[in-house]
């Protein structure tokens, strides 16, 4: 059974919190904030992962650095 957490719905854990607040940090340093409008956070809880392929390629590499 997958646990989908829906952003804007759900509640997700510490980390994906910290992993949100710092790509909007830091994509706004670059003026890159509208890379990320209107691309939902949603969150796969069960694997460990972003549904949205952009978003995942940057949480890996958070997540490993």
């Amino acid at each position: 059974m997958n646990a989908i957490l829906w952003d804007g719905e759900s509640i997700f854990p510490e980390k994906v919190e910290l992993f949100k607040k710092f790509l909007k940090k830091y994509l706004k340093s670059l003026d890159g904030a509208e890379l990320l409008e209107g691309k939902p956070f949603h969150y796969d809880l069960e694997n460990d992962e972003f549904l949205n392929s952009e978003i995942q390629e940057y949480y890996h590499l958070w997540s490993i650095a």
